[in-house]
């Protein structure tokens, strides 16, 4: 029997209909009241800096770099099958196997943040990539963000992003700034403390507290 699942009225998640509290912002899912509110506590999103998400994209160059390798090796055997290597000058690697591994990884990052908010890397460090009020940034957005990661890897290993992201008050590089996004985690911390430290956050893209009767 299928479990039944509800969208959490406060960030949105799809989650066991029974559940007393939303895995992804700790509120009701059913009002999106915060469970901590009593106690001057609530799930926040904060934005997040270069380490979380150099180690978020570092596993996913893993997984692009596994899926470059099997097609090249697909590609390698097929072209010693019809005996291409044997011609003097012949290019071990043909320019349209690294233009397609560039669109798979275009795609990849475009379709995984457009359509899930993050990727597998992201996923995997609970790391969203959502717009500055709060909500999803779409295709539209993810392809500006996605296109502009070029620009962020200049000259090398996103030396640009880097100093972007530890300059600016959100943290956000330069695909961020163009298509008004941030990239954020939750954390569960004191609201006092929060407004103190002056810590960057978003909102979340429902009420804190729905309306009587909604």
């Amino acid at each position: 029997m299928s479990t039944a699942v509800v969208e959490c009225r406060r960030c949105g998640r799809r989650v066991n209909a029974e559940a007393p509290r939303c895995p992804e912002c700790c509120a009701d899912p059913r009002d999106g009241r915060s469970s901590f509110r009593e106690r001057d506590r609530d799930c926040v999103r904060v934005c997040e800096g270069v380490g979380v998400r150099f180690l978020a994209l570092a596993v996913d160059a893993l997984i692009l770099s596994g899926v470059f390798l099997f097609i090249g090796l697909a590609v390698f055997q097929a072209l010693l099958m019809q005996g291409r290597f044997a011609v003097e000058g012949e290019e071990a690697a043909p320019w349209y196997l690294w233009l397609a591994f560039s669109l798979a990884a275009f795609v990849y990052f475009w379709v995984c943040e457009a359509r899930w908010s993050q990727t597998l890397g992201k996923r995997l460090f609970g790391l969203r990539v959502v717009r500055t009020d709060g909500g999803r940034l779409g295709y539209g957005g993810a392809f500006v963000r996605t296109a502009l990661r070029i620009v962020d890897f200049l000259p090398f290993a996103y030396a640009v992003g880097a100093v972007a992201i530890s300059t600016t008050r959100r943290r956000q590089r330069l695909g961020d700034l163009a298509a008004s996004t941030v990239v954020v985690r939750p954390h569960t911390m004191r609201v006092s403390d929060l407004v103190a430290s002056g810590v960057a956050t978003v909102p979340w893209p429902g009420p804190a507290v729905a309306a009587p009767g909604d």
